[in-house]
C-alpha cells in the first residue's frame, strides 16, 4: 500500500526528550498502564472489524463541568470550564481529587450492564495530559503529577470492557493548546494548537506513546488522533504527519479521524491517505439540538431532514471511504421546541429509532454521547434514556438475544451447509451481471472471494461471547484480496474475489436476519 510498506514497524525503547522535564520511558508507562490479557490477533480482529454499536464514556478523563458537576460544584463561583481550569481551582489537592473521580466514575458494573444490553463498543475520551509528567503543557505542565496514576485508571476501564468482550475506542479528545472553540479540547478560548509548532510536536510524542500502549491490546479497536478539530488549513499536513508517526510503529492499528465539521472534505481527504497509511477511519458527529433551526423543527421535520439530506451525505462520503465510516457521537437530545407540549420521551425516542435505522445503512458504528451524567437526570445519559424508553433497550446484532434457544453452533453449521447452494446463486447472478461487459472475467476468483466471506461471517459470528456483524466489509475484503493475489497471483480479478467476500457477508447477514433469535 505505497509508502506503509516502506514504514518501520520496530518501536524506539525510549522516548525523545523535550523541555517538559521528566519524560518516562514506554516501560514505565505500560507499568502505570497495567497488565491486560495478551494480545491475541484472531480476536483482535473481530474486534476491530466488526460492526461497533457504542457509548462514549465522557467526563471520566476528560471532564466538562455541566457532566461531571459533583467535582466543579465546589468552585462554581471561579467559573472553570476546561479541565486545566479546574486544575488551578483546586490547587494542591487537586491530585486527591482527581483519583477519586477517576475511582468512582464508572465501575465494573457499568460494563457488565453495557454487555447485557449489546454495547459491543465504547469511546474512551482522554485529554493528551493523562500520561502525566513529560506529556503535558500550559496549565496541564503545573499540575502534571497529579496525572502520574491516570493510566492505572485508564487501563482499568480498558480491562473491563475487556473482561466482557466490548471493545474500546481510544479517543484523543484534546490536543495541546485545543483544537477547537470547547472547553473541552482542553483548553477555554479560542484553539492554540494549528498556531504552534510545538504543540504539534508535543501531540506527535502523545501519539508515539499512545500507539505504543494499545497497538498490541486485543480488544482496543483503534486510536482516534482528534477529536472535533476546526477545518484548519493544517489540519491535513498534521493528519499526514500523525498517520506517518503512529505507522512507524504499528501497521495494523486502526486510525481514526475527526471530520473537521466538513465531512465531503475530509472524506476526500482520507481516501487518498488510505492509500497510503491503510485502515483509516472518518469519525462524523451527528446532532440535532445546536443549530438554530433545528431547534424549532418537530420531529417529522427532523425526520424528512435526517432521510433527505443527512443520509444521502453520509452514503456518498462511506462510498468514497470504502465504507470506514462510523458516527462517533450522536443522541437522542432534542431542543424543547421540537417536543413542546408532547411527551419528550416519546418524541425524541421516535427520533433516535429512525437515526439508528439510518446510520446503520452507512455507517460502520455508531457511539450515544455519553453512557452517564452526574445524576443521570436527562436524555443525554445513555441510561437515562433506556430508562425513559427514548433509546432501544438491546442492541444485539440480528436481533440476537442472550436467552435465545437458537444455537449459534447450528446457525453455523447450517450456514456450513448451504455454502454450496447460496455460492452458486451468487454466483450466478454475478455472472448476469458482468455480462453486460465484453471481455474475459475470473469467475473461480469471485468463488474463492465468497469462500473467504462467508468463513470470516462465521468467525465473527461465533468467536466472541455473543455474535458480530462484519461491519467494515470493503477494508476486511480488500485485505483479504491482497493477501490471495500475493499467493496466487490475478491481480486483474482481485475485484472479483472482493466482489465475492463482500456477497458472502450480506448473503449470511440476510440468513441470520430471517431468524428468530427471540424464542427462549
Amino acid at each position: 500500500m505505497g509508502l506503509l510498506s516502506d514504514l518501520k514497524s520496530k518501536v524506539s525503547g525510549k522516548l525523545s526528550a523535550n523541555d517538559n522535564g521528566h519524560h518516562p520511558d514506554h516501560d514505565e508507562l505500560r507499568a502505570r498502564l497495567g497488565s491486560l490479557p495478551p494480545f491475541d490477533p484472531a480476536k483482535a480482529q473481530v474486534f476491530r472489524y466488526r460492526k461497533q454499536y457504542g457509548v462514549n464514556l465522557g467526563s471520566m478523563f476528560c471532564l466538562e463541568p455541566w457532566m461531571a458537576t459533583g467535582i466543579y460544584k465546589e468552585y462554581h463561583d471561579q467559573g472553570p470550564e476546561a479541565e486545566g481550569d479546574l486544575l488551578e481551582c483546586m490547587g494542591d489537592c487537586c491530585g486527591e481529587k482527581m483519583k477519586a473521580h477517576w475511582d468512582s466514575w464508572l465501575v465494573r458494573a457499568d460494563f457488565e450492564r453495557m454487555s447485557n444490553i449489546g454495547i459491543n463498543a465504547v469511546r474512551l475520551p482522554l485529554g493528551y495530559w493523562v500520561l502525566g509528567r513529560g506529556f503535558a503543557a500550559g496549565k496541564y505542565k503545573r499540575h502534571a503529577a497529579t496525572y502520574d496514576e491516570a493510566l492505572h485508571y485508564v487501563g482499568r476501564v480498558v480491562a473491563w470492557a475487556a473482561e466482557f468482550d466490548i471493545g474500546v475506542l481510544v479517543d484523543i479528545h484534546a490536543l495541546p493548546g485545543g483544537q477547537n472553540f470547547d472547553s473541552h479540547s482542553g483548553a477555554t478560548g479560542p484553539p492554540q494548537f494549528f498556531d504552534s509548532r510545538k504543540f504539534q510536536d508535543l501531540a506527535i510524542k502523545c501519539y508515539e506513546a499512545f500507539t505504543h500502549l494499545f497497538a498490541s491490546v486485543t480488544n482496543v479497536v483503534g486510536l482516534q488522533i482528534v477529536n472535533e478539530p476546526v477545518d484548519n488549513p493544517q489540519l491535513e499536513g498534521f493528519y499526514e504527519r500523525a498517520l506517518t508517526q503512529v505507522r512507524s510503529q504499528s501497521l495494523d492499528l486502526p486510525v481514526y479521524v475527526g471530520d473537521g465539521w466538513n465531512l465531503a472534505k475530509y472524506a476526500a481527504v482520507v481516501k487518498r491517505l488510505r492509500e497510503r497509511f491503510g485502515f483509516i477511519v472518518v469519525d462524523t458527529h451527528q446532532y440535532w439540538v445546536f443549530r438554530p433551526e433545528e431547534q424549532q423543527y418537530r420531529v417529522d421535520q427532523l425526520t424528512r431532514e435526517l432521510w433527505e439530506t443527512t443520509v444521502p451525505e453520509l452514503s456518498q462520503a462511506s462510498n468514497e471511504l470504502g465504507g470506514n465510516l462510523i458516527v462517533g457521537e450522536y443522541s437522542s437530545v432534542l431542543a424543547n421546541g421540537s417536543f413542546d407540549g408532547e411527551d419528550p420521551a416519546k418524541c425524541m425516542g421516535a427520533f433516535a429509532r429512525e437515526q439508528l435505522n439510518a446510520f446503520d445503512q452507512v455507517a460502520a458504528g455508531t457511539w450515544y454521547w455519553t453512557w452517564r451524567l452526574q445524576h443521570d437526570s436527562w436524555f443525554w445519559s445513555m441510561q437515562y434514556a433506556i430508562n425513559a424508553g427514548a433509546m432501544p433497550p438491546a442492541y444485539f446484532p440480528f436481533g440476537w438475544t442472550p436467552s435465545t434457544a437458537v444455537s449459534r453452533e447450528d446457525v453455523v453449521n447450517t450456514a456450513n451447509t448451504k455454502r454450496e447452494e447460496w455460492r452458486e446463486k451468487r454466483l450466478e447472478g454475478h455472472k448476469s451481471y458482468v455480462s453486460q461487459w465484453k471481455g474475459e472475467f475470473g469467475f473461480d476468483h469471485y468463488a474463492a472471494g465468497f469462500d473467504k466471506g462467508l468463513d470470516a461471517a462465521l468467525k465473527f459470528f461465533s468467536q466472541l461471547g455473543c455474535p458480530s456483524k462484519v461491519g467494515f466489509v470493503r477494508q476486511l475484503a480488500s485485505e483479504h484480496a491482497a493477501e490471495y493475489v500475493a499467493q496466487h497471483g490475478h491481480e486483474q480479478w482481485k475485484w472479483e474475489f472482493e466482489d465475492g467476500f463482500r456477497e458472502a457477508i450480506e448473503e449470511f447477514n440476510d440468513y441470520c436476519q430471517s431468524l428468530d433469535f427471540t424464542q427462549d
